[in-house]
């Protein structure tokens, strides 16, 4: 089943007109539709409260003392039902017809699918200059910082797989209006994207949410999933560092772990050594293992400075100690 979540605050003229529109498009298809209202001042909760009589398919969210488009559209995938999860704008601007391309796109093996403004065939429709400069720069930006990548990583309209959703439920914190942002800014690399043009249209009623208070929380989102991303390029870095540093001094001694031949004849070799010499097994370090020889470093530890320490060559048949370059 297919659950739309409209997040809505002073939608109550466009949430009928929106209704009626997603029930043509899906007029053959199991879906339901979540309304998360912020308790608008235009009491859009009580309109879509109302609409549910023409609408069984319609549920409704009212949210008292908590605000925030990404919020709410968290707490609607979370009431969702459906193995699809779709969030839309209530506002119209969103075409009503691609909601059937982005879900078929989930349900034939995308995890997430998005309605792209920045694709071929898409468009931001009328915006003024400003608005338009703002939102290429903001996108451009946007693009660069998560691991998954789509040509419009802040649209509104998009479609997520559950399973992938709940994968990263935890992780995620939704703050502002961004949450497709958010959620990119989580998932991992493998993850599997489709996108489908999408030519905005303008409002019919009521006002744009767009403030600068809303500019401000995308930015402090912007810098949060930048560090987010950075930590783990660098743990991965670390990682890999210590990973290469450990092969490149378990090489020399590979026979030791793989070959018991090997590993029984150096055991009888240092045993013999340290015990002809007067060592102590301790201060003696392997440096290199083979089927014929070995070499080893012997540093005395005792009380005051430390000898130089002194690296031998050993062959298994006649356990004589030839001094050679310990290689430092």
């Amino acid at each position: 089943m297919l659950s739309i979540v409209l997040p809505t605050y002073n939608e109550a003229k466009n949430l009928p007109e929106l209704l009626d529109c997603i029930a043509d498009v899906l007029e053959k298809r199991a879906y339901e539709v979540i309304v998360v209202d912020d308790d608008s001042p235009d009491r859009t909760w009580e309109v879509a409260d109302s609409l549910q009589k023409t609408h069984s398919m319609l549920r409704v969210i009212r949210r008292v003392g908590r605000r925030g488009l990404s919020s709410a559209v968290v707490e609607g995938f979370d009431a969702a039902k459906g193995d699809v999860l779709l969030v839309m704008d209530s506002d119209l601007q969103h075409d009503s017809s691609l909601i059937l391309q982005l879900s078929d796109a989930i349900t034939k093996g995308a995890d997430i699918a998005v309605a792209s403004r920045y694709m071929k065939g898409g468009s931001v429709g009328e915006w003024v200059r400003g608005r338009r400069l703002l939102s290429n720069t903001a996108t451009w930006l946007a693009k660069s910082i998560p691991a998954v990548h789509v040509s419009d990583p802040m649209s509104g309209f998009f479609a997520i797989k559950r399973s992938t959703y709940e994968g990263i439920r935890p992780m995620l914190r939704p703050a502002g209006f961004k949450i497709l942002f958010e959620i990119l800014g989580h998932l991992p690399r493998r993850t599997t994207t489709a996108e489908v043009p999408l030519v905005f249209q303008m409002r019919k009623h009521g006002e744009s949410k767009l403030s600068v208070t809303v500019e401000l929380q995308f930015i402090v989102q912007l810098l949060r999933i930048a560090l987010i991303r950075l930590q783990k390029i660098l743990f991965w870095s670390v990682c890999i560092t210590i990973a290469l540093i450990l092969f490149v001094r378990l090489m020399p001694l590979l026979p030791l772990y793989t070959n018991p031949i090997a590993r029984s004849q150096v055991q009888h070799t240092l045993q013999f050594v340290a015990a002809q010499n007067g060592w102590l097994l301790s201060d003696i370090s392997l440096r290199s293992v083979g089927m014929k020889r070995m070499t080893v470093l012997h540093r005395e530890h005792r009380f005051g400075p430390d000898p130089v320490p002194v690296c031998y060559d050993i062959e298994y048949v006649d356990l004589v100690l030839r001094k050679t370059s310990c290689g430092d």
